[in-house]
């Protein structure tokens, strides 16, 4: 047991090297963010009905569905123009850009 403990901190360290670790910074993400405001707004709310807002998105679901794009597996003319030479850092920003909207909702009631 005393040696699986002297191991341990090793194997984790060992077990994280060729992970890319990425610092999000929202910043960026908002001069990003310029290109997609023609459709999605300036503050990540759509005037088309048929854009999706941005704003308050999950940064996890924004990442995924704009890799989708940028690789294939998602395909929408525009966007998969939009995002064709993103990298995964510029993508993590613009994610962590429009998740740090607050958005709120009123019951209608």
């Amino acid at each position: 047991m005393n040696r699986l403990i002297q191991i341990l901190p090793c194997v984790i360290v060992f077990s994280m090297v060729g992970v890319p670790v990425y610092a999000v910074d929202a910043e960026r993400g908002s001069q990003l963010a310029r290109k997609c405001s023609v459709c999605h707004g300036r503050q990540g709310v759509a005037r088309d009905p048929e854009v999706p807002n941005l704003a308050g998105q999950s940064a996890f679901y924004l990442e995924k569905t704009l890799k989708d794009f940028r690789d294939g597996t998602r395909e929408d003319r525009r966007m998969t123009i939009m995002v064709r030479d993103l990298s995964d850092e510029d993508i993590k920003d613009l994610a962590a850009w429009f998740e740090s909207f607050v958005i709120t909702v009123e019951d209608p009631s």
